[in-house]
């Protein structure tokens, strides 16, 4: 009462209370001296800018002090201001009734951030594109059990919502030389199929719900991973001419169906995964798997698109016996894939340690490591698949070259009747265990060769 008596402004009238109270606040913090917090000539937006050295802020009203972290209180100060810069008084934390009024101010404002702070942290990340974005975010419609009729209409779904343009490019004749020219190296130019990059977010993500149900969970991985480590060999982020998750292509071949043959092509860097259907069979070869880099930080996850086939490898030849491992070894350096693109029905000849001696423990390792790519399959065909190959097992070859050590820059390859299984690290980026090539292939089923009765 003493401090309004004594006021200028009080001649001949009072002024309104809500007025009064404002104005009074506002002289009271701009007028504070600087051992109580507020700097001259500062606004106080500037002052609170001095909390960030972590300083303490000490006012004192009616004779009681109510002091506040200034690093706290900073940030309280910035968020009321952000959410209600109209109405928000700084000096509303100062006041005697300030725990009151600071508590009107945080209950909306809580809420509001339980909203704004998934869309800020989502507006925050950027991503080299629009398929980057999708396979980072998106989690597919994956159902229960998978079967020929839910995998034709996922299909029939996806090519549905293309244009008249795009569906021309995704929808090609079952029996077109398309499906053979597929590579792993960066495509430089058009590819058969739709290019990722010229699809918008609803048909990415019908894309990705068709992907994840023709591939186990396994395969999804790998096929989502690859894309996305390729985005991490662009330049500051920018366009890449055949590199990055745009720059990948998918076509479909012939009418996706429950009981007439159909096929499916997913290429692009690293990745050329050639799937054929017809009815419950399916066949997965000839699929190219590779990455570089060999894992990379997604969010809290660190993604491995070949994780463990190295390590499952390595298994297998810890598991023979000294003579095994000599007729196992091949070579003291890495050796190349023989299997790969360009090579459609090139088989080579059987190197390595035959399998027909194998003892049971041997036996399960070698089907572990097979599994790590036939596994790509669904569950009911991969089952199928696996069941086929443990018939073989004793018909099969082993070759390892390289160093036998688990950190060794080493390449294998697994044969049999009808497989041919190889890995290896490449030299290209300077670190061989930082950029991978694998191939599978069924000599007796590419492309469907067998299933379709050819």
């Amino acid at each position: 009462n003493r401090e309004w008596k004594d006021h200028p402004r009080r001649q001949g009238h009072e002024e309104e209370p809500s007025r009064r109270d404002a104005r009074r606040r506002k002289e009271r913090y701009e007028n504070q001296s600087p051992g109580s917090g507020a700097v001259e000539g500062l606004r106080p937006a500037d002052d609170r800018m001095r909390s960030l050295k972590g300083w303490t802020i000490s006012t004192t009203h009616g004779g009681g002090a109510w002091e506040v972290a200034e690093k706290k209180k900073v940030i309280i100060t910035t968020l009321l201001h952000f959410l209600d810069p109209i109405h928000f008084q700084p000096d509303c934390i100062y006041s005697r009734s300030g725990p009151t009024c600071l508590m009107r101010k945080l209950i909306p404002c809580f809420i509001s951030v339980l909203f704004l702070v998934p869309a800020l942290g989502q507006a925050q990340t950027k991503f080299p594109s629009l398929p980057s974005q999708v396979l980072s975010n998106y989690e597919p419609k994956t159902p229960k059990e998978v079967t020929p009729e839910l995998m034709a209409k996922r299909a029939q779904r996806f090519l549905a919502g293309l244009s008249d343009d795009l569906r021309k490019q995704a929808a090609l004749p079952f029996d077109s030389a398309e499906k053979a020219r597929w590579t792993n190296v960066p495509p430089r130019g058009e590819q058969g199929g739709v290019r990722m990059g010229d699809l918008n977010k609803k048909q990415l993500q019908q894309a990705c719900d068709l992907l994840a149900t023709v591939l186990s969970p396994q395969g999804y991985f790998k096929v989502r991973g690859i894309p996305l480590a390729d985005d991490r060999l662009l330049k500051n982020g920018q366009r890449r001419p055949g590199f990055g998750a745009e720059d990948f292509w998918l076509a479909i071949f012939g009418d996706p169906s429950s009981e007439s043959p159909w096929a499916l092509q997913f290429d692009g860097h690293h990745l050329a995964l050639n799937l054929t259907f017809h009815g419950d069979q399916m066949s997965l070869s000839p699929s190219f798997i590779g990455t570089q880099p060999r894992g990379f930080k997604l969010g809290d996850q660190v993604i491995e698109p070949m994780l463990t086939k190295d390590e499952a490898a390595f298994a297998l030849l810890s598991s023979l016996s000294k003579n095994q491992k000599v007729e196992a070894t091949q070579g003291p350096k890495r050796g190349r894939l023989v299997a790969g693109a360009g090579r459609d029905g090139r088989i080579p000849n059987p190197v390595g340690v035959s399998t027909k001696n194998f003892n049971k423990k041997q036996i399960a390792a070698l089907m572990a490591a097979i599994k790590l790519y036939v596994g790509d399959l669904p569950k009911a065909q991969s089952a199928k698949r696996m069941k086929e190959l443990k018939a073989q097992a004793n018909n099969m070859t082993f070759g390892w070259w390289g160093p036998m050590k688990e950190d060794g820059d080493f390449s294998y390859r697994i044969q049999g009747p009808s497989l041919i299984i190889e890995y290896g690290g490449q030299d290209l980026g300077g670190d061989p265990h930082d950029h991978l090539h694998s191939m599978y292939r069924d000599p007796t089923n590419e492309y469907g060769k067998r299933i379709l009765g050819k």
